[in-house]
């Protein structure tokens, strides 16, 4: 039956309709160059700086406009008092004849000297090369601790007394003595291709953190490092082709089931000059048993004893041994074994109460706390030094994200947890206290209020601490807090972001549950357009990640990937979802490792069912669906549109950067999830995307993109790829980016890469795709 309006409100709502309209059109709309090559939306960020011993004081780098010089500055956060402990003005360099920049500083103990780096350059990921020089604070003298005509210096660190500054160079170790500026070269078979002393290789640094190999012992006696021999690994090289003739980076890195660098840790007595290796079966001992050792670390005396900590891990990277090793006797002993039927989390290894890592040393001297998952979540356990279990501080169904350390004076520990749910993160601390009878400890209480993530840095004292906190609808502003989270400062409010973004009136996502492929129930978004007519029919694009341990599906600020999906939603009326499969993070071991040894088959099947949940939606197109990602998300674009039901249930991918074979990627991240390729034959087969190339259907669309210049996910998986659909006889479109890495940025990059994919979006999901399959 028609219903007729009655004339007066039929007026109405035709005016409401038309103001409706006449807002947003006099909304500012979202545009591509804004979002992508403009810093229209970037906001403002509060810098931080580092904590002083006490209180709400931070030191930081302050540059000056007026005379482009850097200052070194103290901050009281709380009373706001300034203070300039180095003016950079006057830090000319004699060797330079120029003012420098302060890029990184030290403090000797005493604090009459720092150690001041500067004129850095890039090593893969950050700048880990540069040179030194010691600032002395009495005098203002500026001295370089070596010529600069030899070579750059890395990770340069003063011994505890202050008397001598040790660095790496072209892969071996020096030493100079402070008073007298004469180098003593420590190590010397240091060579490219074979030998690194106190630094670490291309694997290690990417799946490991591992860059800053060597640590002076507590007491100075003693210089710890790491050895590697990269002899028998091979070599890989990368050709760019910008230029007349191509020039080429070589460098190496080890493919899944391949060799592996050699490595051991080495101790130099610093009196004598001596050095001494410990035996921990990971040198030339070949097999699979002991592989790696991941990171060290000086212990707290231990019966008058600073040992050097190592934690030690098996191919598989499912046993993990912590390792003391004498500097005097050379032996070495297990303290501690944990061993997982899947995999180990190594987190950040050896740190002392100030950065707390997978083992934190107490300022007692006495324990440790030590993270780990054996209960099926990750938490806080505490040993004395010797290894001798506690109990936990920690427990329950939920996840610690971050530890933050134990106040030890008042009986508190604190760490950030995704205890209400995964979605979130918060601040919380628990009281405990040590009785004869061991650990004892209370409820978790929370702290941080506001819904949402919560990214907690607490002070050394941790009497106080900075929360930057943000949600899915509001950029991150930045407050300070006492330790019982009283709210003393708005450091950072974003005001000007908050308006433009209200200005723009954007939609926000909306959180949602949608069933995986067995059934689980998997946390989901969808950003919808803010005209959004539940009686329309929308196309959808999913936005994939999915990777182990990994979440996209936050209650937190999504910065310039929510922008373009918010303008995918507003400018081509796509809504955008993206889910959490099997194999991500915040619920747990078992959800996280369900995909151990097969990745991608049930992070794909979890896709595909989710998009077929929505697809039932009366507002969504189930003919116009599309899946997009980057990195492990390209793989998984792939795989969710070759595999099981995803020719039939995607229309459209956008693939970047993506691994199209795990026997391509590096051994350490492969293997922790896959094993070797020799160990799982079958696993690497199955999920690898080249075995299903002949699955693209001639009714799906494929835009593949790679920067030819990857280190990481190298560009022969996408060659791999373009090859292997050829074969096939299946048409796709691809975009190579010269000269790029795995993050496709420089100039205006990012501009012309979201512009070829909204245009390939809008073609092939949008309204122009509506056009064609209606004949118009």
């Amino acid at each position: 039956m028609k219903h007729i309006l009655p004339i007066a409100l039929a007026a109405v709502l035709v005016t409401w309709v038309h103001t409706a309209c006449a807002q947003v059109a006099d909304r500012p709309a979202l545009t591509l160059e804004a979002i992508h090559n403009s810093a229209a939306f970037v906001g403002e960020s509060f810098e931080g700086g580092r904590w002083a011993a006490e209180g709400p004081v931070i030191t930081f780098i302050d540059f000056d406009r007026t005379s482009q010089t850097t200052d070194l500055v103290s901050f009281n956060l709380e009373t706001e008092q300034r203070t300039t402990l180095i003016e950079g003005r006057r830090l000319i360099a004699a060797d330079v004849a120029r003012p420098i920049y302060i890029e990184d500083y030290a403090y000797s103990a005493n604090g009459t000297k720092v150690l001041l780096y500067t004129d850095s350059e890039r090593v893969w990921r950050r700048n880990t090369k540069g040179f030194y020089y010691l600032y002395d604070t009495a005098s203002g003298d500026l001295q370089p601790i070596a010529d600069r005509a030899k070579g750059f210096q890395m990770f340069a660190k003063m011994d505890p007394a202050g008397e001598r500054v040790a660095f790496v160079r072209n892969r071996d170790l020096f030493v100079v003595d402070v008073e007298t500026m004469t180098e003593t070269q420590l190590t010397d078979n240091g060579s490219p291709g074979c030998i690194i002393n106190g630094t670490s290789d291309w694997v290690y640094e990417e799946e490991f953190g591992l860059r800053d190999g060597w640590q002076w012992s507590p007491d100075g006696r003693h210089l710890a490092f790491f050895q590697f021999d990269e002899t028998s690994t091979r070599e890989f090289a990368m050709t760019d082709l910008r230029e007349q003739y191509p020039t080429y980076e070589r460098f190496r890195y080890p493919k899944a089931g391949e060799t592996n660098s050699e490595v051991r840790i080495g101790v130099i007595d610093m009196d004598t000059q001596t050095t001494q290796f410990f035996d921990t079966q990971t040198w030339q001992a070949g097999g699979e048993r002991y592989e790696y050792i991941s990171q060290i670390g000086w212990t707290p005396q231990v019966d008058g004893t600073h040992y050097i900590g190592m934690l030690r891990l098996n191919r598989n990277q499912n046993q993990l041994d912590v390792l003391y090793g004498n500097p005097t006797t050379g032996e070495v002993m297990t303290v501690l074994q944990e061993q997982e039927p899947t995999w180990i989390e190594v987190e950040n290894g050896f740190s002392s109460q100030s950065s707390v890592g997978k083992i934190t040393y107490l300022r007692d001297d006495a324990h440790f706390v030590w993270q780990s998952e054996t209960d099926g979540y990750l938490h806080l356990y505490v040993y004395t030094n010797d290894g001798t279990p506690q109990g936990a501080l920690t427990s329950g169904a939920w996840e610690v994200t971050q530890f933050h350390g134990l106040d030890e004076q008042n009986g508190f520990a604190y760490f950030t947890a995704a205890k209400e749910n995964a979605l979130e993160r918060h601040l919380y601390r628990t009281s405990y206290r040590f009785t004869d009878a061991g650990l004892t400890v209370g409820e978790p209480e929370r702290i941080t209020e506001e819904r949402g993530t919560h990214g907690v840095n607490m002070s050394s004292d941790l009497s106080y601490y900075i929360d930057s906190h943000s949600s899915a609808a509001k950029p991150t502003t930045v407050t300070l807090h006492r330790a019982d989270g009283t709210q003393l400062d708005v450091l950072e409010d974003n005001s000007a972001l908050i308006q433009t973004l209200a200005d723009h009136a954007l939609p926000t996502p909306e959180f949602t549950s949608v069933p995986g492929a067995d059934g689980t129930a998997l946390n989901a978004y969808l950003i919808k357009p803010s005209t959004f007519d539940e009686t329309q029919t929308y196309p959808l694009l999913m936005y994939v990640y999915g990777g182990p341990g990994s979440q996209t599906v936050t209650d937190s600020w999504g910065g310039s990937r929510y922008l373009w999906h918010a303008y995918l939603a507003e400018q081509h009326g796509i809504i955008v979802a993206s889910v959490d499969n099997r194999g991500t993070g915040g619920r747990g071991k078992a959800f996280k490792s369900a995909t151990y040894k097969q990745l991608g088959l049930l992070e794909a099947a979890d896709q595909i069912v989710a998009a077929q949940h929505f697809g039932d939606l009366d507002y969504i197109d189930a003919d116009r669906i599309g899946i997009w990602g980057w990195s492990y998300g390209g793989f998984m674009t792939l795989l969710s549109l070759l595999t099981e039901d995803g020719p039939t249930t995607f229309k459209t991918g956008v693939s970047v950067a993506p691994v199209t074979d795990w026997r391509l990627y590096d051994t350490i991240y492969t293997e922790r999830y896959m094993s070797t390729p020799q160990a799982n034959p079958d696993g690497y087969r199955t999920t690898a995307p080249l075995a299903y190339a002949d699955r693209l259907s001639d009714d799906q669309d494929l835009l593949l993109i790679h920067g030819d210049f990857d280190d990481n996910v190298h560009f022969q998986n996408a060659v791999q790829m373009a090859d292997a659909f050829q074969a096939a006889n299946k048409q796709f479109e691809f975009m190579m980016y010269p000269g790029r890495n795995h993050g496709i940025y420089g100039g205006a990059t990012r501009l012309h890469l979201f512009t070829m994919v909204t245009n390939f979006l809008a073609r092939t999901l949008g309204a122009e795709a509506t056009a064609e399959q209606s004949g118009m």
